[in-house]
């Protein structure tokens, strides 16, 4: 632990006349770059090759908004309640958790882990594969990022997602070894249980060069665009204070009881 009053950063400065990004100043990049562009020289310090900015924009649009789900419900609640558009994005954002929206985070962790003894020899595609699946059975955990209750026969924004890799000549050792995981998950299992727009997120996502501790933002930051959108629907057209109607509330708890007696 160090206490200091000096920050460092490679990412960016700003002085009186201009911003500079990665060595770039911000003037030049406005109106040149996409925000996906942007983003991949902010987040891995070279301009990608036109291919990565290609899936990576796709990659946010196939996360852009999901209808009413967690992180939109909760927006919409904030919104509703009178809070600002900020607060009420925040909010939503905060529901990415393990279990929901999040799980791309730890699929790339060991997808990196094997996927970098691949690349060292020290493991081949298959035994990285079976490896990950058992890193997770053995805390008795679903290998996240594979099956999904709406698309039991195949996510078709994955099928989508790695056509657009593969156009773009961006597929490489992650996401071929999320594949061969999925592969392994049906021998084991005896029937498939496809990949799902997390685990293909944290794959494609690790093949853009970008740190597997970005997977999470991979999936937050379109949806925030998706939510701000949701907030101002639920601002302009919904009366204020949204709540659950009590025929929607089933209490089991102890039946109604008299303090008077009790000590």
């Amino acid at each position: 632990m160090a206490t200091t009053d000096n920050w460092r950063t490679a990412l960016a400065y700003g002085d009186t006349d201009k911003v500079v990004i990665r060595g770039y100043d911000l003037g030049e990049l406005v109106g040149n770059l996409g925000f996906a562009e942007a983003f991949l020289l902010l987040a891995t310090g070279e301009l990608p090759p036109a291919g990565h900015a290609k899936l990576l924009d796709a990659m946010f649009v196939s996360v852009l908004d999901h209808g009413i789900v967690p992180s939109s419900i909760v927006s919409r609640y904030l919104a509703s309640s009178g809070n600002p558009l900020q607060v009420a994005v925040a909010g939503g954002v905060m529901t990415f958790g393990d279990t929901y929206g999040g799980a791309c985070e730890q699929l790339a962790r060991s997808l990196w882990r094997c996927g970098s003894e691949i690349q060292d020899g020290k493991r081949d595609q298959a035994s990285a594969a079976q490896s990950i699946i058992q890193e997770f059975a053995g805390s008795g955990h679903k290998v996240p990022g594979f099956g999904h209750a709406l698309h039991p026969h195949g996510d078709p924004r994955v099928d989508r997602l790695y056509a657009v890799a593969d156009a773009n000549g961006v597929t490489g050792r992650f996401s071929l070894l999320a594949k061969q995981v999925e592969q392994e998950l049906e021998s084991r299992k005896g029937r498939r249980l496809p990949m799902n727009q997390d685990g293909a997120l944290a794959a494609l996502g690790l093949d853009l060069g970008l740190d597997w501790r970005l997977a999470r933002a991979l999936a937050f930051v379109p949806r925030s665009a998706g939510l701000a959108v949701h907030a101002v629907e639920e601002m302009t057209r919904e009366a204020g204070w949204r709540h659950v109607p009590d025929s929607k509330v089933k209490y089991d708890g102890p039946p109604l009881r008299p303090l008077k007696g009790t000590r």
